[in-house]
Protein backbone atom coordinates (compact mmCIF):
# COMPACT_ATOMS: atom_id res chain seq x y z
CA UNK A 1 0.00 0.00 0.00
CA UNK A 2 1.79 3.38 -0.45
CA UNK A 3 1.64 6.55 1.44
CA UNK A 4 -1.16 8.47 -0.06
CA UNK A 5 -3.27 5.40 -0.43
CA UNK A 6 -2.70 5.04 3.75
CA UNK A 7 -3.49 8.93 3.65
CA UNK A 8 -6.66 8.38 2.01
CA UNK A 9 -8.16 5.51 4.02
CA UNK A 10 -7.66 7.36 7.41
CA UNK A 11 -9.20 10.82 5.79
CA UNK A 12 -11.91 9.18 4.62
CA UNK A 13 -12.66 8.08 8.40
CA UNK A 14 -11.97 11.48 10.06
CA UNK A 15 -14.94 12.66 8.41
CA UNK A 16 -17.25 9.47 7.94
CA UNK A 17 -19.68 10.83 9.83
CA UNK A 18 -20.47 14.03 7.88
CA UNK A 19 -20.40 12.11 4.61
CA UNK A 20 -24.54 11.02 5.02
CA UNK A 21 -25.02 14.54 5.86
CA UNK A 22 -23.54 15.99 2.72
CA UNK A 23 -25.37 12.68 1.30
CA UNK A 24 -28.68 14.69 2.15
CA UNK A 25 -27.58 17.79 0.43
CA UNK A 26 -26.31 15.80 -3.35
CA UNK A 27 -24.68 13.11 -5.12
CA UNK A 28 -22.98 14.73 -7.18
CA UNK A 29 -21.81 18.49 -8.03
CA UNK A 30 -22.02 20.59 -10.88
CA UNK A 31 -18.99 20.73 -13.53
CA UNK A 32 -17.60 23.79 -12.51
CA UNK A 33 -17.30 22.38 -8.63
CA UNK A 34 -14.73 19.66 -9.91
CA UNK A 35 -11.21 20.62 -11.66
CA UNK A 36 -11.41 20.05 -15.39
CA UNK A 37 -9.88 17.10 -16.53
CA UNK A 38 -10.68 15.12 -20.39
CA UNK A 39 -8.21 12.39 -19.49
CA UNK A 40 -10.41 9.06 -20.16
CA UNK A 41 -11.52 6.30 -16.70
CA UNK A 42 -9.23 3.43 -16.03
CA UNK A 43 -9.91 1.80 -13.31
CA UNK A 44 -6.95 -0.48 -12.12
CA UNK A 45 -8.07 -1.90 -8.87
CA UNK A 46 -10.95 -1.65 -6.21
CA UNK A 47 -10.34 -1.74 -2.70
CA UNK A 48 -12.40 -2.05 0.85
CA UNK A 49 -12.02 1.04 2.64
CA UNK A 50 -12.78 -0.44 6.38
CA UNK A 51 -11.17 1.22 9.42
CA UNK A 52 -12.72 -1.96 11.80
CA UNK A 53 -11.06 -4.83 9.47
CA UNK A 54 -7.12 -5.83 10.46
CA UNK A 55 -6.49 -4.47 7.00
CA UNK A 56 -7.59 -0.85 6.28
CA UNK A 57 -7.60 -1.16 2.73
CA UNK A 58 -7.93 -4.32 1.01
CA UNK A 59 -7.99 -5.11 -2.57
CA UNK A 60 -11.01 -7.13 -3.11
CA UNK A 61 -13.12 -8.59 -5.98
CA UNK A 62 -16.94 -7.83 -4.72
CA UNK A 63 -18.48 -5.29 -2.03
CA UNK A 64 -21.57 -5.39 -0.23
CA UNK A 65 -24.43 -2.76 -0.09
CA UNK A 66 -23.45 0.04 2.51
CA UNK A 67 -19.37 -0.71 2.37
CA UNK A 68 -17.04 2.14 1.69
CA UNK A 69 -14.70 1.37 -1.32
CA UNK A 70 -11.66 2.99 -3.04
CA UNK A 71 -11.14 3.10 -6.74
CA UNK A 72 -7.56 3.34 -7.94
CA UNK A 73 -6.79 4.33 -11.20
CA UNK A 74 -6.05 7.67 -13.55
CA UNK A 75 -8.48 10.25 -14.68
CA UNK A 76 -11.16 10.69 -12.18
CA UNK A 77 -10.98 14.25 -11.21
CA UNK A 78 -13.95 16.01 -13.21
CA UNK A 79 -16.00 13.08 -12.56
CA UNK A 80 -19.87 13.57 -12.52
CA UNK A 81 -22.01 10.43 -11.09
CA UNK A 82 -20.53 7.13 -10.53
CA UNK A 83 -23.46 4.40 -10.72
CA UNK A 84 -23.30 0.98 -8.96
CA UNK A 85 -25.54 -1.39 -10.87
CA UNK A 86 -27.43 2.00 -12.29
CA UNK A 87 -28.02 3.29 -8.76
CA UNK A 88 -26.58 6.91 -8.23
CA UNK A 89 -23.39 6.66 -5.56
CA UNK A 90 -22.36 8.63 -3.30
CA UNK A 91 -18.84 10.04 -3.34
CA UNK A 92 -17.06 12.95 -1.35
CA UNK A 93 -14.85 15.27 -3.64
CA UNK A 94 -12.48 16.65 -1.05
CA UNK A 95 -11.61 12.93 -0.34
CA UNK A 96 -10.89 12.29 -4.06
CA UNK A 97 -7.11 12.60 -6.81
CA UNK A 98 -6.84 11.92 -10.03
CA UNK A 99 -5.70 8.72 -9.10
CA UNK A 100 -8.20 7.74 -6.10
CA UNK A 101 -11.59 8.11 -4.97
CA UNK A 102 -14.08 6.51 -2.58
CA UNK A 103 -17.62 5.30 -3.30
CA UNK A 104 -20.42 4.22 -0.87
CA UNK A 105 -21.90 1.41 -2.27
CA UNK A 106 -25.35 2.42 -2.16
CA UNK A 107 -27.75 0.43 0.12
CA UNK A 108 -30.60 0.64 -2.11
CA UNK A 109 -28.72 -0.69 -5.08
CA UNK A 110 -30.34 -4.07 -6.63
CA UNK A 111 -28.39 -7.24 -6.50
CA UNK A 112 -29.43 -10.91 -8.08
CA UNK A 113 -32.36 -8.90 -8.82
CA UNK A 114 -30.57 -6.07 -10.90
CA UNK A 115 -30.95 -6.55 -14.68
CA UNK A 116 -28.43 -7.73 -16.82
CA UNK A 117 -26.85 -4.76 -18.18
CA UNK A 118 -26.20 -2.89 -14.70
CA UNK A 119 -25.53 -5.91 -12.66
CA UNK A 120 -22.48 -5.98 -11.43
CA UNK A 121 -21.18 -2.88 -12.72
CA UNK A 122 -19.77 0.21 -12.07
CA UNK A 123 -20.46 3.18 -13.79
CA UNK A 124 -18.18 6.14 -14.23
CA UNK A 125 -19.35 9.49 -15.95
CA UNK A 126 -17.73 12.71 -16.18
CA UNK A 127 -19.05 13.78 -19.38
CA UNK A 128 -21.73 11.96 -22.08
CA UNK A 129 -19.05 11.07 -24.47
CA UNK A 130 -16.49 10.54 -21.10
CA UNK A 131 -17.61 7.17 -19.19
CA UNK A 132 -16.50 4.11 -18.37
CA UNK A 133 -18.44 0.70 -17.32
CA UNK A 134 -16.22 -1.37 -14.71
CA UNK A 135 -17.39 -4.79 -14.37
CA UNK A 136 -17.58 -5.62 -10.45
CA UNK A 137 -19.31 -7.71 -8.35
CA UNK A 138 -21.99 -6.49 -6.16
CA UNK A 139 -23.35 -8.48 -3.29
CA UNK A 140 -26.35 -7.63 -0.91
CA UNK A 141 -25.30 -7.55 2.89
CA UNK A 142 -23.52 -10.37 5.06
CA UNK A 143 -26.37 -12.63 6.54
CA UNK A 144 -27.27 -12.82 9.44
CA UNK A 145 -28.74 -15.57 11.78
CA UNK A 146 -30.81 -14.64 14.63
CA UNK A 147 -32.32 -17.63 15.41
CA UNK A 148 -32.20 -21.62 15.45
CA UNK A 149 -35.92 -23.35 15.73
CA UNK A 150 -34.19 -26.39 17.88
CA UNK A 151 -30.26 -25.91 19.24
CA UNK A 152 -30.69 -29.51 20.90
CA UNK A 153 -32.04 -31.54 18.51
CA UNK A 154 -31.77 -35.20 17.24
CA UNK A 155 -30.41 -36.73 14.45
CA UNK A 156 -32.87 -36.91 11.22
CA UNK A 157 -35.26 -34.09 12.59
CA UNK A 158 -35.80 -31.13 10.78
CA UNK A 159 -34.62 -27.55 11.90
CA UNK A 160 -35.30 -24.20 10.82
CA UNK A 161 -32.35 -21.36 10.61
CA UNK A 162 -33.64 -17.85 10.61
CA UNK A 163 -32.25 -14.70 9.63
CA UNK A 164 -31.50 -12.00 6.83
CA UNK A 165 -30.32 -12.87 3.90
CA UNK A 166 -30.35 -16.55 3.46
CA UNK A 167 -30.41 -16.80 -0.09
CA UNK A 168 -29.14 -20.14 -1.95
CA UNK A 169 -27.68 -21.53 0.80
CA UNK A 170 -25.75 -24.22 -0.13
CA UNK A 171 -23.36 -25.50 2.67
CA UNK A 172 -24.17 -25.92 6.52
CA UNK A 173 -21.61 -26.64 8.64
CA UNK A 174 -22.30 -27.97 12.16
CA UNK A 175 -19.59 -27.94 15.10
CA UNK A 176 -16.89 -30.46 14.58
CA UNK A 177 -17.11 -29.87 11.03
CA UNK A 178 -20.14 -32.08 10.46
CA UNK A 179 -20.66 -30.67 6.41
CA UNK A 180 -24.42 -30.84 4.95
CA UNK A 181 -24.51 -29.82 1.22
CA UNK A 182 -27.88 -31.36 0.20
CA UNK A 183 -31.22 -31.00 0.98
CA UNK A 184 -31.27 -27.79 1.91
CA UNK A 185 -34.14 -25.17 1.40
CA UNK A 186 -34.15 -21.58 1.35
CA UNK A 187 -36.36 -18.60 1.35
CA UNK A 188 -34.62 -17.71 -1.57
CA UNK A 189 -37.62 -15.36 -1.94
CA UNK A 190 -37.02 -13.33 0.97
CA UNK A 191 -34.26 -14.74 2.47
CA UNK A 192 -35.14 -15.08 5.78
CA UNK A 193 -34.57 -18.83 6.82
CA UNK A 194 -33.39 -22.22 5.43
CA UNK A 195 -34.33 -25.46 6.65
CA UNK A 196 -32.78 -29.29 6.68
CA UNK A 197 -32.38 -32.52 8.54
CA UNK A 198 -30.05 -32.75 10.71
CA UNK A 199 -27.18 -35.09 10.06
CA UNK A 200 -26.21 -37.74 12.22
CA UNK A 201 -22.67 -37.19 14.08
CA UNK A 202 -23.36 -33.86 16.14
CA UNK A 203 -20.87 -34.73 19.22
CA UNK A 204 -19.71 -31.06 19.58
CA UNK A 205 -21.01 -27.83 20.84
CA UNK A 206 -20.79 -24.60 19.00
CA UNK A 207 -21.95 -22.20 16.26
CA UNK A 208 -23.90 -23.37 13.08
CA UNK A 209 -22.11 -21.81 9.67
CA UNK A 210 -24.52 -21.16 6.96
CA UNK A 211 -23.06 -20.46 3.45
CA UNK A 212 -24.94 -19.10 0.83
CA UNK A 213 -25.46 -16.36 -2.55
CA UNK A 214 -24.58 -13.54 -0.14
CA UNK A 215 -21.85 -15.13 1.66
CA UNK A 216 -21.63 -16.65 5.24
CA UNK A 217 -22.99 -16.14 8.74
CA UNK A 218 -22.49 -17.94 12.05
CA UNK A 219 -25.09 -18.93 14.67
CA UNK A 220 -24.72 -17.98 18.81
CA UNK A 221 -22.34 -20.27 20.07
CA UNK A 222 -25.14 -22.66 21.48
CA UNK A 223 -25.60 -25.38 19.25
CA UNK A 224 -25.70 -29.02 20.71
CA UNK A 225 -24.59 -27.31 24.00
CA UNK A 226 -25.00 -30.37 26.51
CA UNK A 227 -22.04 -29.54 28.68
CA UNK A 228 -24.63 -26.66 30.00
CA UNK A 229 -27.28 -28.67 30.83
CA UNK A 230 -28.60 -28.54 33.88
CA UNK A 231 -31.39 -31.01 34.38
CA UNK A 232 -31.30 -34.25 32.16
CA UNK A 233 -34.16 -35.94 34.35
CA UNK A 234 -37.06 -34.46 36.24
CA UNK A 235 -37.16 -37.04 38.84
CA UNK A 236 -34.05 -38.75 39.63
CA UNK A 237 -31.64 -35.90 38.71
CA UNK A 238 -30.07 -34.70 41.76
CA UNK A 239 -30.74 -31.12 40.58
CA UNK A 240 -34.89 -32.17 41.03
CA UNK A 241 -36.93 -29.42 43.19
CA UNK A 242 -40.14 -29.04 43.08
CA UNK A 243 -43.52 -27.82 41.75
CA UNK A 244 -46.99 -26.84 41.25
CA UNK A 245 -49.45 -26.71 38.41
CA UNK A 246 -47.12 -29.36 36.78
CA UNK A 247 -47.55 -32.65 35.56
CA UNK A 248 -45.66 -35.48 36.80
CA UNK A 249 -42.91 -37.49 34.53
CA UNK A 250 -44.41 -38.12 31.30
CA UNK A 251 -42.59 -39.90 28.24
CA UNK A 252 -44.63 -40.78 25.90
CA UNK A 253 -42.77 -39.43 22.71
CA UNK A 254 -44.80 -35.98 21.39
CA UNK A 255 -45.29 -35.12 18.43
CA UNK A 256 -46.21 -38.49 17.25
CA UNK A 257 -45.69 -37.81 13.58
CA UNK A 258 -44.18 -35.58 11.29
CA UNK A 259 -40.05 -34.90 10.97
CA UNK A 260 -39.97 -31.81 13.27
CA UNK A 261 -37.89 -32.06 16.98
CA UNK A 262 -39.56 -34.43 19.00
CA UNK A 263 -39.67 -34.60 22.85
CA UNK A 264 -36.40 -36.83 24.49
CA UNK A 265 -37.18 -39.02 27.52
CA UNK A 266 -38.59 -37.38 30.45
CA UNK A 267 -40.53 -33.93 30.22
CA UNK A 268 -42.95 -32.16 32.35
CA UNK A 269 -46.42 -29.82 31.34
CA UNK A 270 -47.82 -26.90 32.40
CA UNK A 271 -51.41 -27.01 32.22
CA UNK A 272 -51.51 -30.73 31.26
CA UNK A 273 -55.26 -31.20 31.33
CA UNK A 274 -56.04 -27.92 29.24
CA UNK A 275 -58.15 -26.25 31.85
CA UNK A 276 -58.90 -22.87 31.57
CA UNK A 277 -56.90 -20.47 33.30
CA UNK A 278 -58.60 -17.16 33.98
CA UNK A 279 -56.80 -13.96 32.61
CA UNK A 280 -54.90 -12.16 35.53
CA UNK A 281 -53.13 -15.38 37.02
CA UNK A 282 -49.97 -15.35 38.33
CA UNK A 283 -47.91 -18.72 39.01
CA UNK A 284 -50.66 -21.11 37.30
CA UNK A 285 -47.78 -23.67 37.62
CA UNK A 286 -43.87 -23.23 38.29
CA UNK A 287 -41.25 -25.78 38.37
CA UNK A 288 -38.29 -24.92 40.71
CA UNK A 289 -34.90 -26.70 40.84
CA UNK A 290 -32.22 -27.26 43.40
CA UNK A 291 -29.82 -24.10 42.46
CA UNK A 292 -27.46 -25.17 45.43
CA UNK A 293 -25.37 -27.26 42.25
CA UNK A 294 -25.03 -24.19 40.18
CA UNK A 295 -21.15 -24.70 41.26
CA UNK A 296 -20.87 -27.98 40.24
CA UNK A 297 -22.28 -27.78 37.03
CA UNK A 298 -21.36 -24.30 35.51
CA UNK A 299 -17.41 -24.38 36.45
CA UNK A 300 -14.95 -22.05 34.60
CA UNK A 301 -14.87 -24.54 31.47
CA UNK A 302 -18.63 -24.39 31.03
CA UNK A 303 -19.29 -20.80 31.37
CA UNK A 304 -16.35 -18.24 32.17
CA UNK A 305 -17.10 -16.37 34.89
CA UNK A 306 -15.74 -12.85 32.66
CA UNK A 307 -18.97 -13.70 30.10
CA UNK A 308 -20.96 -10.61 29.82
CA UNK A 309 -24.65 -11.30 30.43
CA UNK A 310 -25.70 -10.15 27.06
CA UNK A 311 -23.82 -12.65 25.77
CA UNK A 312 -24.80 -15.96 28.18
CA UNK A 313 -28.67 -17.17 28.46
CA UNK A 314 -30.91 -19.87 29.46
CA UNK A 315 -32.24 -22.03 26.78
CA UNK A 316 -34.92 -24.62 27.40
CA UNK A 317 -37.21 -26.49 25.00
CA UNK A 318 -41.08 -26.42 24.61
CA UNK A 319 -43.85 -27.83 22.80
CA UNK A 320 -47.18 -26.85 22.93
CA UNK A 321 -51.06 -27.76 21.81
CA UNK A 322 -53.44 -25.38 21.62
CA UNK A 323 -53.86 -21.62 21.05
CA UNK A 324 -50.84 -20.05 23.02
CA UNK A 325 -53.14 -16.67 23.15
CA UNK A 326 -52.10 -15.84 26.44
CA UNK A 327 -49.64 -16.72 29.29
CA UNK A 328 -45.49 -15.73 29.75
CA UNK A 329 -43.06 -18.11 30.60
CA UNK A 330 -40.89 -16.70 33.30
CA UNK A 331 -37.66 -18.06 34.05
CA UNK A 332 -36.37 -17.62 37.34
CA UNK A 333 -33.33 -17.36 38.74
CA UNK A 334 -32.51 -16.26 42.00
CA UNK A 335 -35.97 -16.51 44.02
CA UNK A 336 -37.12 -14.97 46.94
CA UNK A 337 -36.86 -10.92 46.08
CA UNK A 338 -40.18 -10.82 44.24
CA UNK A 339 -42.31 -12.04 40.98
CA UNK A 340 -40.63 -9.38 38.98
CA UNK A 341 -36.63 -9.55 40.01
CA UNK A 342 -34.20 -11.93 38.78
CA UNK A 343 -36.03 -13.26 35.71
CA UNK A 344 -36.71 -13.38 32.34
CA UNK A 345 -40.04 -13.38 30.02
CA UNK A 346 -40.85 -15.17 27.22
CA UNK A 347 -44.27 -13.84 25.58
CA UNK A 348 -44.45 -15.59 21.83
CA UNK A 349 -47.89 -13.76 21.28
CA UNK A 350 -46.92 -10.18 22.08
CA UNK A 351 -44.21 -8.59 19.43
CA UNK A 352 -43.62 -4.56 19.62
CA UNK A 353 -46.38 -4.13 22.00
CA UNK A 354 -49.00 -5.92 19.14
CA UNK A 355 -50.49 -8.59 19.99
CA UNK A 356 -49.62 -11.31 16.89
CA UNK A 357 -51.07 -14.78 15.83
CA UNK A 358 -48.44 -17.46 17.17
CA UNK A 359 -48.60 -20.11 14.58
CA UNK A 360 -47.41 -23.86 16.24
CA UNK A 361 -44.59 -25.58 14.85
CA UNK A 362 -46.16 -28.80 15.22
CA UNK A 363 -42.81 -29.33 17.21
CA UNK A 364 -40.38 -29.31 20.00
CA UNK A 365 -38.99 -25.66 19.61
CA UNK A 366 -36.32 -23.86 21.64
CA UNK A 367 -36.34 -20.60 23.78
CA UNK A 368 -33.53 -18.47 24.65
CA UNK A 369 -33.46 -15.43 27.31
CA UNK A 370 -30.04 -13.62 27.67
CA UNK A 371 -29.46 -12.87 31.17
CA UNK A 372 -29.18 -9.38 30.31
CA UNK A 373 -33.13 -9.69 29.49
CA UNK A 374 -33.40 -8.74 33.36
CA UNK A 375 -32.84 -5.72 34.56
CA UNK A 376 -31.11 -7.16 37.55
CA UNK A 377 -28.35 -8.73 35.29
CA UNK A 378 -27.96 -5.86 32.66
CA UNK A 379 -24.34 -4.52 32.30
CA UNK A 380 -23.43 -7.29 34.34
CA UNK A 381 -21.13 -11.00 34.19
CA UNK A 382 -21.73 -14.56 34.72
CA UNK A 383 -20.07 -14.45 37.84
CA UNK A 384 -22.94 -12.07 38.99
CA UNK A 385 -25.80 -14.12 38.03
CA UNK A 386 -23.50 -17.08 39.76
CA UNK A 387 -23.65 -14.85 43.45
CA UNK A 388 -27.23 -14.01 43.04
CA UNK A 389 -28.61 -17.47 43.47
CA UNK A 390 -26.15 -18.12 45.81
CA UNK A 391 -27.18 -15.93 47.97
CA UNK A 392 -30.61 -15.94 47.00
CA UNK A 393 -33.23 -16.42 49.94
CA UNK A 394 -34.63 -19.67 48.43
CA UNK A 395 -31.65 -22.28 46.76
CA UNK A 396 -34.15 -22.40 43.90
CA UNK A 397 -35.03 -21.44 40.11
CA UNK A 398 -36.95 -22.63 37.11
CA UNK A 399 -39.49 -21.81 34.62
CA UNK A 400 -43.03 -20.34 36.03
CA UNK A 401 -46.69 -19.34 33.37
CA UNK A 402 -48.26 -16.51 34.10
CA UNK A 403 -51.65 -15.73 32.62
CA UNK A 404 -50.97 -11.88 33.43
CA UNK A 405 -51.46 -8.51 31.10
CA UNK A 406 -48.14 -7.51 29.48
CA UNK A 407 -47.33 -3.96 30.55
CA UNK A 408 -44.53 -1.61 30.78
CA UNK A 409 -43.72 1.27 33.30
CA UNK A 410 -44.54 1.07 36.89
CA UNK A 411 -46.53 2.49 39.77
CA UNK A 412 -48.69 5.73 38.61
CA UNK A 413 -46.61 5.21 35.10
CA UNK A 414 -47.68 1.86 34.33
CA UNK A 415 -49.34 1.14 31.11
CA UNK A 416 -51.15 -1.83 30.43
CA UNK A 417 -49.76 -3.40 26.55
CA UNK A 418 -52.04 -5.94 26.21
CA UNK A 419 -54.54 -7.65 28.66
CA UNK A 420 -54.64 -11.04 29.06
CA UNK A 421 -57.41 -13.18 28.33
CA UNK A 422 -58.06 -16.68 29.15
CA UNK A 423 -56.43 -19.88 28.13
CA UNK A 424 -56.11 -22.98 27.91
CA UNK A 425 -52.73 -23.66 26.27
CA UNK A 426 -50.35 -26.94 27.31
CA UNK A 427 -46.95 -26.26 26.88
CA UNK A 428 -44.33 -29.28 27.73
CA UNK A 429 -41.06 -28.21 28.76
CA UNK A 430 -37.38 -30.02 29.07
CA UNK A 431 -33.70 -29.17 28.90
CA UNK A 432 -33.05 -26.12 30.82
CA UNK A 433 -29.27 -25.33 30.39
CA UNK A 434 -27.31 -22.45 30.49
CA UNK A 435 -25.48 -21.43 27.05
CA UNK A 436 -23.10 -19.22 25.33
CA UNK A 437 -24.86 -15.95 22.82
CA UNK A 438 -21.39 -14.63 21.53
CA UNK A 439 -20.92 -15.12 17.51
CA UNK A 440 -17.91 -15.56 15.69
CA UNK A 441 -16.79 -13.09 12.91
CA UNK A 442 -17.15 -14.11 9.58
CA UNK A 443 -14.85 -12.76 7.21
CA UNK A 444 -15.68 -12.71 3.31
CA UNK A 445 -12.01 -12.59 3.04
CA UNK A 446 -10.13 -15.59 4.82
Amino acid sequence: MNTINIKKVFEWVAVAGMISCAALISSCKENNEYPSNNDKVVVKSVHLSDAKDVVLDRTVSFARLGQLIRIDGTGFLGMQKVYINGVSAYFNPTLMSNTSMIVKVPNDAPTVEATEDVRNTIRFVKSDDNQLVYTFEIRMAAPTITNISHTLPQAGERIYIYGTNLYEIHKITFPGNVTVTTGIESDDEEGTYCTLIVPAGITQSGSVLVEGSAGGAYSPGYFNFREGLFMTDFSSDPHHGWSSGVSGNLTDIIPATGDGPKSQGIYRAFNEDGDLIPAGRVDAGFYWANSTNWSSVYTESVMPSNTPTSLSGVQMDVYFEGEWNSGTIRFVIADGSGAQRYCMWYTPWVENGRRVDFPNPNGWFTITLPFSDSPDYVDKTFAEVTNSVNTANYKQWGPHFDNTDITTGSGASLVVLQASEPTNVIIYMDNFRIVPLDVPTYSDYE
